[in-house]
């Protein structure tokens, strides 16, 4: 991964703490189909609640909103390179405001944001006032061979060039997809060139919090411990265990209720701690044991990782 040499980065701060961002603008159902599954009363629940847990959790928070994004020099290039694009139909208003966003985060001057579904669990290993991997763009909800952009830090500059590249990725899939986002211009990019974004483990998705019982001491060190945060999406709704009749609306209550539970149960979690601040392992000390003196069981192990690798493919 190349990194830039520039002295640690630091996240932006009010009144001594750091400030989690989230991006927000209003889609006017009677204007265009919102997509969303949220009223406006649920919009602004969910925006409520997501603020009092993060400053509950010690933060500063801001909502930045297109009017941000539209102070961006370049807002006026976006606008209408992506209105123009064509995916089977015009791009949905969410996905084009899940664009704007990068340009609002770096018009913020950068630092730490999540989407409004994105709850706090544990703080950060030497502070969040210091972004880590040097303030390059991280990414910190992972799937395989990339990331889902709920939780992300970065430098404005991070911020600006991420913009461009998620944008420009979009460009090339326009006449080959039927549907793109963000999302997945996010997965593509580093799927292309794994050197394009740092990615860190550290957000639950919903679904597996979710479990529907009351946390003993293995689920918080097997489900939450070293997390900074649970993702409450659609898809946590769909796919966890959540109370009768409650729908994509309810997420505020759900994401409260697990809240008030895991901080009851879950006293011992450990802080997230970031990959560069990871000890390194002991090398390896070197065997007697030549390659024709090899244990059975090792070759066969080997033999075993082969074949599982062959069946993936």
């Amino acid at each position: 991964m190349w990194r830039f040499e520039i002295e640690p980065s630091k996240a932006a701060t009010k009144n001594g703490k750091p400030i989690m961002h989230t991006f927000f603008s209003r889609i006017d159902p009677e204007v265009t189909t919102k997509n969303t599954g949220m009223s406006d009363e649920a919009d602004a629940m969910m925006l409520a609640t997501w603020k009092q847990a993060w400053e509950d959790a010690g933060w500063e928070t801001k909502v930045l909103t297109i009017e941000d994004a539209m102070e961006h020099s370049n807002f006026h290039y976006f606008n209408t390179t992506l209105r123009e694009f064509k995916y089977g139909k015009k791009f949905r208003e969410y996905d084009v405001l899940c664009f704007f966003r990068w340009l609002a985060l770096a018009m913020s001057g950068g630092g730490w944001s999540c989407d409004y579904d994105v709850f706090p669990l544990n703080p950060i290993v030497g502070g969040a006032e210091t972004l880590p991997n040097d303030g390059m763009f991280t990414a910190y909800e992972t799937i395989p061979r990339a990331a889902v952009p709920s939780f992300v830090s970065g430098t404005k500059e991070e911020y600006n060039r991420m913009s461009h590249l998620l944008v420009s990725n979009a460009a090339v899939h326009q006449d080959k997809e039927e549907f793109w986002t963000d999302f997945f211009s996010l997965i593509d990019v580093h799927v292309i060139d794994p050197d394009s974004y740092y990615i860190e483990d550290a957000v639950v998705p919903g679904q597996v919090v979710l479990t529907g019982k009351r946390y003993s001491q293995e689920d918080c060190d097997r489900i939450t411990s070293g997390k900074m945060g649970a993702h409450f999406s659609h898809s946590a709704i769909f796919n966890g265990v959540t109370e009768e009749g409650e729908t994509m609306e309810d997420r505020p209550k759900i994401a409260l209720r697990f809240l008030k539970m895991w901080k009851e149960q879950c006293t011992n979690d450990m802080p997230f701690t970031p990959a560069a601040l990871v000890p390194p392992e002991p090398e390896p000390v070197e065997s007697n044991t030549t390659a024709e003196e090899e244990p059975s069981e090792h070759i066969d192990l080997v033999d075993n990782l082969a074949a599982s690798a062959s069946e993936r493919r």
